[in-house]
């Protein structure tokens, strides 16, 4: 009866030390795998702050455009009615 008790003590700390054994491979890869998200985190965060950056250089380049449209439809305006105005003068 000893004899068994033994035995299934023995079991138990056999079966404790394998569960322990895997517990830190799988803390070990879990660790691995959070420093490999850390870093795809801080390389979304650098491209979201790019692409915001080009959003913005996108949106001033479109207001020049069209500030540069609205001077050349002014200035074409203002060549017609020069044009016009010289004439009725004439």
């Amino acid at each position: 009866m000893f004899y068994l008790l033994i035995c299934a003590f023995a079991g138990v700390l056999g079966v404790k030390y394998y569960t322990s054994m895997g517990m830190r491979k799988l803390e070990h890869r879990l660790r691995g795998v959070q420093q490999d998200l850390d870093k795809v985190k801080g390389l979304k965060k650098e491209k979201e702050d790019e692409q915001k950056e080009m959003a913005d250089e996108e949106d001033l380049c479109e207001e020049r455009i069209r500030s540069m449209k609205d001077i050349i439809n002014d200035l074409e305006y203002r060549l017609t009615t020069s044009k016009a105005e010289e004439t009725e003068v004439i």
